[in-house]
């Protein structure tokens, strides 16, 4: 009986700790989604602003946003945390506004998207507003410091 009591605690642990390293992994890969994203969005934001003259890369800059924007409600869906997320609690309390505000963030990426392929520079700079307001209200809502 003994034994049985053991394994079983054992067993337990073992699942417990998989369960950690799993929300580890999960978080990890989160955080680099959203660096990803951060990092599209800084450098077309030095190439609208005139920092830097590699504009003939504003285009793919803006395809990887959008495509990577998409993933944004994907690697939030499990409750993942770790000691150093930044994740807010009430992404998953208020699931449905944190899913709009990551919609609307896909959309304003798009939008950048669209505008960097037909070189139309005030739909750019739209878009870019567009996307920081988008960023801002999300990071003010459902990001701890």
């Amino acid at each position: 009986m003994r034994r049985s009591k053991a394994f079983g605690l054992a067993a337990l642990a073992l699942i417990v700790a998989g369960a950690a390293v799993a929300d580890e992994a999960a978080v990890k890969y989160r955080q680099n989604n959203m660096k990803a994203i951060g990092g599209h969005t800084q450098s077309i934001v030095a190439l609208v602003k005139g920092e830097v003259s590699f504009n003939d890369q504003l285009e793919a800059h803006a395809r990887a946003l959008a495509e990577t924007t998409a993933f944004t409600k994907a690697v939030f869906e499990k409750e993942a945390m770790i000691d150093d997320s930044t994740a807010s609690p009430e992404i998953w309390k208020n699931w449905d506004d944190f899913a709009a505000a990551a919609d609307e963030m896909q959309l304003a990426a798009e939008e950048i998207a669209a505008a960097a392929a037909a070189g139309d520079q005030g739909a750019l700079r739209k878009g870019v507003v567009r996307l920081g307001r988008s960023c801002k209200s999300c990071h003010d809502d459902f990001r701890v410091e």
